[in-house]
């Protein structure tokens, strides 16, 4: 059997190594089965390209890891896949899958879907598939979404308790040196890591939850720097980003952390590129991480209104907010912010606000997204209730630089796109701003990703 994992085409400019495939991959290292990971992104696929890709390695089994707004391509290549091999087995995995694991199952394409994790039910969904058909059972495969002919059947989820039980991610078929340097990143190579799992917050907006969890789980400190120290003994990284959306969410778990990263003089440079809680930051804690190598540090802020915040469920208390920014702006961290405008329920003041907020805070960069109601998420199921769902909005509509809502206080979408534009402008053509970006040396593909990135969100293209 050959197993091909997929990081599907897109236009999504940062190319980032596909830790998740990663750990499936390892996840499946004791069948001693050949497996192969296909980024799209790095290799710049066309389909096409992965027309030919197919005919020369020919998998068996092929999975796609897909956020909604990639999930249209990566059922594309599905069908590519089954029309050359209509015995070929589709797997599905990633946010989108998770949020709408029943309309992804209607697929054809799709055999199987797993929904959150699936480090411990991929390799006995490999297991089964190697029996005869008839001896194949699928029932007791947690978190697995399958088919019995026309019926649709969805396993009970389950959570892996004990994350220091996984098996690092197979970084031999990531090929980190191949990887440009990243959006903002200081150093190459550069690794990503994942040192928590789960969310127990209730943010409207968001689907964390559906893919991890409400239940905060973490690896032990210990765990992680012995990952680390693998990464640059063996693969040579430079720099690491952790991408948890609550690494800091135990302050005594993250100081422990950036002691042994200190004690162990691995002279390494990191920066959380995901965005953290307000409310898990002190400033010891921003000490600690300064000097363990923290280089940056991006803030889940969202809006500067009050109303918009409960709203939100976000209910972030400003006084601290602005305490911890302009405190890590002072120890030397680069700042930034995460924005969204266009929540349903906000006014063009509501919206100034945030603008006003941005630009008050000590911020040396800030990422301003239109809202979208991600499948699954609370506020899109209350705006469904609510008949607000335009009937043409698809996964497809699913892009943080078109407006898919009308907020109450706006008339035309057109409307709430200028103010994206005002904000992205006002914030960016600032000197403190422009200059960052010159002091920060960053490298032609750095600057062409930033440039993108801006153009997209001013005029959608």
């Amino acid at each position: 059997m050959k197993i091909l994992l997929v990081k599907p085409i897109s236009d999504i400019h940062v190319v980032s190594p596909p830790l998740a495939l990663a750990y499936l991959a390892s996840s499946i290292k004791k069948l001693n089965i050949e497996v192969k990971i296909l980024d799209c992104l790095l290799k710049k696929y066309t389909y096409d390209d992965f027309k030919s890709y197919l005919k020369n390695y020919n998998p068996d089994v092929i999975g796609f890891t897909s956020f909604t707004m990639e999930f249209v391509s990566a059922l594309k290549m599905a069908q590519i896949a089954k029309t050359m091999n209509k015995n070929v087995k589709i797997i599905f995995g990633g946010p989108h899958v998770s949020n709408v694991p029943i309309e992804s199952l209607k697929n054809k394409e799709i055999d199987f879907i797993f929904r959150a994790e699936a480090e411990d039910g991929f390799p006995l969904l490999i297991r089964e598939l190697q029996k005869p058909l008839k001896k194949q059972n699928f029932r007791k495969i947690q978190n697995l979404g399958w088919k019995n002919k026309t019926k649709i059947i969805l396993n009970s989820i389950n959570f892996i308790e004990n994350l220091d039980k996984l098996a690092f991610p197979d970084f031999d078929l990531l090929e980190f040196e191949k990887y440009p340097k990243l959006y903002l990143a200081k150093k190459h190579p550069s690794a990503p890591i994942l040192t928590s799992r789960g969310c127990p917050f209730n943010c409207t907006f968001c689907t964390a939850k559906q893919l991890s969890g409400s239940k905060w789980r973490f690896r032990s400190a210990e765990n992680i720097i012995e990952e680390i120290k693998i990464l640059k003994q063996k693969y040579h990284i430079k720099e690491f980003q952790i991408w948890d959306d609550n690494f800091t969410l135990n302050k005594e778990r993250a100081k422990k952390f950036c002691d042994l990263l200190i004690k162990e003089k691995l002279d390494l440079i990191w920066w959380c590129p995901n965005g953290v809680r307000l409310e898990t930051l002190d400033k010891e804690l921003l000490i600690k991480m300064k000097k363990s190598g923290c280089y940056a540090i991006a803030f889940g802020i969202e809006s500067g209104s009050e109303k918009i915040q409960k709203d939100m469920k976000k209910n972030i208390n400003f006084n601290h907010l602005k305490e911890m920014v302009s405190f890590a702006y002072k120890l030397g961290l680069r700042t930034q912010g995460f924005f969204i405008i266009g929540y349903p329920t906000e006014t063009r003041e509501d919206i100034m606000k945030t603008i006003k907020l941005a630009k008050q805070l000590p911020l040396m960069r800030a990422s301003i997204s239109l809202f979208q109601p991600l499948f699954g998420s609370q506020i899109y199921e209350d705006l469904k209730k609510q008949g607000k769902i335009p009937k043409d909005y698809s996964i497809e509509n699913c892009d943080y630089s078109k407006a898919s809502i009308l907020p109450i206080g706006f008339k035309n979408m057109d409307e709430v796109k200028k103010m994206q534009q005002k904000a992205m402008l006002e914030f960016y053509l600032r000197p403190r701003v422009f200059f960052s970006f010159i002091r920060e040396n960053l490298s032609m593909s750095q600057i062409r990703e930033i440039l993108l990135m801006i153009r997209k969100y001013i005029f959608n293209k």
